[in-house]
């Protein structure tokens, strides 16, 4: 009786602390406005750096990337399979082709990883070390922030504690693991390496998605991952004052850098109106704003942000809020936003 006690005590022990963590103590500003009015802003959700079958470590189907776009309600699908734009031969509505390339020197030494959309360069793996781009940054290159699957290979030690939880929660409810899972994700860490640097090209996030296992029978179809699992810990949003016609017309819009990288289904909302960027997210959120040295806590539901040169901004969905203490954090987004003309904020 005293083992299974003890046994009980322990596991209790171990779902409170991960359902808790992680746990920040700080002096977070109380920011409780409500807007005036609402900007009228088209949004466009998208993802990036995704692999199918035509990539030769990968073994997804377009159908089923197109399937997991409906369910998630993604707008567009941006392919960048390895050194080829073969799946840009079919007629996609939603998919939009391009190529990641390897960039070598003429010993054959990698330089950087690309992703190439059309006329849109993204550098990719920026915190790989295999991968680290040691070339010069054109100002219209896009920046992979957050590439999502070397994100979570990177905590691979927060991922086998966390392991157990996610089974069993898993079993009960795929989304609900799929919470869990992205308080693994060390966005605070990239970020501010980020911001330690020069660079003041615009972000996004990209998923670097392939599919491993691939069972098809009559009746059955399993992948592993599923491309929803990474559409629901991840996901794009374009701002943009226009309505978007077709996919060559929002890779143009997309050249405007008004991007909010999400990990929640609903969107952020960003805009700069009378010198003050205005932010606000779908519920209630502690926002973390670095800027150069200079790191600033906010506790609320809509933020009027004095924010002059180079910001960015991070926002926490949390489990409980004690005083000072934040329990059970995990982000909701990042905006990046400076006062050159990459990545400047829509103005109303």
């Amino acid at each position: 009786m005293t083992y299974l006690l003890l046994l009980f005590l322990f596991i209790l022990l171990y779902i409170l602390t991960v359902e808790l963590y992680p746990v920040r103590v700080l002096r977070a500003r109380s920011s409780h406005l409500v807007p005036y009015t609402l900007p009228d802003l088209y949004l466009y959700s998208f993802q990036i750096h995704i692999h199918t079958q035509f990539s030769y470590d990968s073994l997804g189907k377009p159908e089923d990337l197109l399937r997991s776009a409906d369910e998630e309600h993604i707008d567009y699908l941006i392919v960048t399979d390895h050194e080829n734009d073969h799946i840009g031969h079919f007629s996609y509505k939603k998919i939009i082709a391009g190529v990641e390339r390897k960039i070598n020197d003429p010993k054959g030494k990698i330089l950087g990883d690309l992703l190439e959309v059309g006329g849109l360069r993204v550098i990719a793996h920026p915190f790989k070390a295999k991968y680290e781009w040691k070339l010069p940054i054109p100002k219209d290159y896009f920046f992979e922030l957050i590439d999502l699957k070397d994100a979570l290979l990177e905590k691979k030690g927060m991922l086998l504690f966390l392991l157990p939880y996610l089974l069993v929660r898993g079993f009960f409810s795929i989304d609900g693991a799929l919470e869990v899972l992205k308080k693994a994700l060390p966005v605070e860490k990239y970020a501010r390496r980020f911001m330690r640097t020069n660079i003041n090209n615009p972000v996004l996030g990209g998923l670097d998605h392939h599919v491993k296992v691939y069972i098809r029978e009559v009746g059955i179809k399993i992948l592993l991952p599923d491309y929803r699992y990474s559409f629901r810990l991840m996901r794009n949003f374009l701002l943009s004052w226009r309505r978007v016609e077709d996919k060559e017309d929002f890779l143009e819009e997309l050249k405007e850098g008004n991007i909010v990288i999400s990990f929640d289904r609903k969107p952020t909302l960003f805009w700069e109106e009378k010198g003050l960027l205005k932010v606000l997210p779908p519920k209630e959120c502690l926002l973390h704003c670095i800027k150069g040295e200079e790191e600033i806590h906010y506790a609320g539901t809509y933020f009027e942000l004095e924010a002059k040169g180079k910001n960015l901004f991070i926002g926490y969905d949390y489990k409980l809020k004690l005083g000072r203490v934040f329990l059970g954090l995990k982000p909701m987004f990042i905006i990046f936003w400076t006062e050159d003309k990459n990545g400047r904020a829509p103005t109303a």
